[in-house]
């Protein structure tokens, strides 16, 4: 059965590129980390395995564990294991296979497998949250943290309930932070994106558009605060980084790019200002997912590519 897997160089970078999220996680959060991000590949594979296995020369692509890992990594460090396999099927079977497979999808799985999740089991997805191990060697020599470390709080909930920034901007930065299992340390996403950048696995402009829309309308809408801290607390890093440069749901066009990047900051700083939702740029991502293909269309009619 495991000889059924499709080598895709690119996606075995964006795998590298996850390592040292996921180890930082671990090292946060303790080594149930590593059994959430497990389970989710394991489902995914078994998921798009049943897709396909019936297809002559059908093969698994790399793609399912990418989108698996991103899907683990941004759910929180409590989350149930089985709620982490629901997030991966969903991903896989509603965000790629039923597009027709591989190459075929409109939005982008990972971010649709959490959202899933998100408005399923809302308990586990915004309630129970973990304040992370300090010093060495941190969660490495722990399965879970105690009940003592669990909170119920995080930067964006807090800002949100109170007007107050729970930490400062370096912990938000360097990621000694309460949050989703890999979307923490703005640092390593970073040092991630430079790494996909170089090797050509991803855009930088889609990354840079983006993330300027996002301190652009942070300082619109909370001129008070600086923009640097909405860009580097909640998913909005890990999302600028491994999901808006998905190669299969994002634009293809120069200036389509730009849009992209645009309507994404946008969508997620007006979500978090003014819905119920702390945390809004997987609901932006998805949005214009849906529209892009519209808006390149339009484009390509008026002769802009």
């Amino acid at each position: 059965m495991f000889e059924r897997i499709l080598k895709q160089q690119m996606m075995n970078r964006v795998l590298y590129a996850l390592v040292p999220v996921l180890l930082f996680s671990v090292y946060l959060f303790g080594l149930r980390i590593f059994a959430v991000v497990a389970t989710a590949n394991l489902a995914a594979y078994l998921t798009e395995y049943l897709f396909i296995y019936k297809k002559k020369g059908g093969k698994v692509s790399m793609a399912a564990f990418v989108t698996a890992s991103l899907v683990a990594l941004s759910l929180p460090p409590t989350i149930p294991l089985w709620i982490s396999a629901v997030s991966a099927i969903v991903s896989i079977a509603f965000g790629k296979m039923v597009f027709g497979g591989f190459g075929t999808n409109i939005f982008n799985p990972a971010i649709l497998g959490r959202t899933f999740v998100y408005i399923s089991f809302p308990n586990q997805m915004t309630i129970s949250w973990l304040r992370p191990f300090v010093g060495f060697p941190g969660g490495f020599v722990h399965w879970a943290a105690p009940e003592g470390m669990q909170t119920g709080a995080t930067i964006l909930n807090t800002y949100r309930a109170s007007g107050e920034l729970l930490s400062g901007f370096g912990d938000a930065f360097l990621g000694f932070v309460s949050g989703s299992a890999g979307e923490t340390s703005a640092l390593i996403i970073l040092l991630a994106g430079l790494y996909l950048i170089f090797t050509k696995t991803a855009k930088w402009q889609s990354m840079l558009s983006t993330a300027l829309s996002l301190l652009i309308f942070s300082f619109v809408f909370y001129p008070a605060v600086n923009p640097f801290f909405f860009l580097v607390s909640g998913g909005a890093m890990f999302g600028v980084v491994f999901m808006v440069t998905d190669p299969i749901s994002s634009p293809k066009g120069k200036y389509a790019i730009w849009i992209y990047g645009l309507l994404i900051g946008f969508l997620t700083v007006f979500i978090r200002r003014y819905s119920l939702f702390a945390e809004g740029f997987m609901f932006a991502l998805l949005l214009v997912n849906a529209f892009m293909p519209l808006i390149e269309y339009g484009l390509e009619k008026a002769g802009i590519k």
